[in-house]
C-alpha cells in the first residue's frame, strides 16, 4: 500500500510496480532464451539453462497474476468507497 499526497491509501501504485517488474523478468528471460545456441555440439559457452528459465518465466507469470489481482481488488475497494460516499 502507498499513501499519496492526499493521505489516501491505494494499492494500485504498488500493484502496477509489481506488474512492471514481472514484465521485466519475462523480458530478461526471453533475452536469455533468444541466445540459446542452435547446436550444442561441443559448445560449452553461453549455454542456457532451460529449467532455470522455465522456472523464472513461471515465477514472473505468478507475480504478474498476483499483482493484477491486487490492482483489481484496489479498484473494487475504491469503487465501493465512492459508492458509500455518494
Amino acid at each position: 500500500m502507498c499513501v499519496d499526497e492526499t493521505n489516501e491509501m491505494s494499492g494500485m501504485p504498488t500493484a502496477l510496480e509489481g506488474i512492471r517488474r514481472a514484465e521485466e523478468r519475462v523480458q530478461r528471460a526471453a533475452e536469455r532464451l533468444a541466445r540459446l545456441p542452435l547446436s550444442v555440439d561441443g559448445a560449452t559457452e553461453d549455454v542456457v539453462d532451460l529449467s532455470a528459465e522455465t522456472v523464472e518465466l513461471l515465477e514472473a507469470k505468478n507475480a504478474h497474476a498476483a499483482n493484477a489481482a491486487v490492482a483489481q481488488t484496489a479498484q473494487e475497494l475504491e469503487r465501493h468507497l465512492i459508492d458509500i460516499l455518494v
